[in-house]
C-alpha cells in the first residue's frame, strides 16, 4: 500500500500572510491623507443641489438682515481627521466662505477633539484654530466655582459674524447668546446651527 502524501497545515500560533495585492491595497486606504479625504468630501458635497441652495439662502439672509459678515466662528466641528461628519461640514464651512470671498483667516474654530492631525489640516488651510474652549469657561463661570477667572470669558461679537455650530450642547447656546444679549452685539450673529426649538422642553 503505498504511503500517503505529507501534508502541511498551519501550527496554531502561525497565521498566514495575506496575499501581497490584499496587503498594498489595506496600505494605500491606511495612507490617505486628511487632506485628500477633504478633498474627496468637497468633491461629494460639490456635486449636490443642497449645498447650491444653502449658499443662496445665507445670501439671501445676509442680504435682507443688510449685513455683510466679515469673520467666521466655529463651534463644535469633530475631527475632520477620524470623522467622515466632521469632513463634511468642514467642506460645507469653507465652500461657503469662498462663495461669500471671506479670507479664511477670518475663520475660527475650536473643538476640544482636535487631534494633531486635525491642526496640521487647519494649518494648511490657513484656518484660525482658536487656544481655548471659552464658552465652555463662560459656562463654568455661572455654574461652578473657576478660581482665577475673572474676566469674561465667553466669544463676544462685536462685528456681523456667522456663527456655525453643528453639533453643539444647550449650554453652549445659551453662552453666545448670554455674552451677546445686547442691543449692541446681538444683530451681528448669523447663527447655522440645529433648530433651536429642537432643545426647548416638552
Amino acid at each position: 500500500m503505498a504511503d500517503a502524501p505529507p501534508t502541511f497545515g498551519y501550527a496554531d500560533s502561525f497565521t498566514p500572510t495575506r496575499t501581497r495585492k490584499k496587503r498594498r491595497s489595506r496600505l494605500g486606504k491606511e495612507a490617505l491623507s486628511p487632506a485628500v479625504l477633504l478633498d474627496r468630501a468637497t468633491e461629494e458635497l460639490t456635486a449636490t443641489d443642497w449645498l447650491r441652495d444653502c449658499k443662496q439662502l445665507l445670501r439671501d439672509a445676509l442680504a435682507s438682515l443688510r449685513l455683510s459678515a466679515h469673520r467666521v466662528l466655529c463651534l463644535g466641528l469633530g475631527s475632520p481627521a477620524a470623522s467622515r461628519d466632521a469632513r463634511a461640514q468642514l467642506a460645507f464651512l469653507l465652500a461657503v466662505c469662498d462663495d461669500l470671498s471671506l479670507d479664511r483667516t477670518h475663520i475660527s474654530v475650536y473643538d476640544p477633539v482636535f487631534t494633531a492631525d486635525d491642526t496640521r489640516l487647519l494649518d494648511a488651510l490657513g484656518v484660525h484654530r482658536l487656544a481655548e474652549n471659552r464658552a465652555c469657561r463662560f459656562f463654568q463661570r455661572f455654574l461652578l466655582p473657576y478660581p482665577g477667572n475673572s474676566r469674561r470669558a465667553g466669544y463676544a461679537v462685536d462685528e456681523p459674524t456667522i456663527v456655525f455650530m453643528p453639533h453643539c450642547d444647550l449650554h453652549l447656546y445659551e453662552n453666545l447668546f448670554r455674552e451677546n444679549w445686547t442691543q449692541a452685539r446681538l444683530p451681528n450673529l448669523v447663527l447655522i446651527a440645529n433648530r433651536l426649538s429642537e432643545y426647548a422642553e416638552k
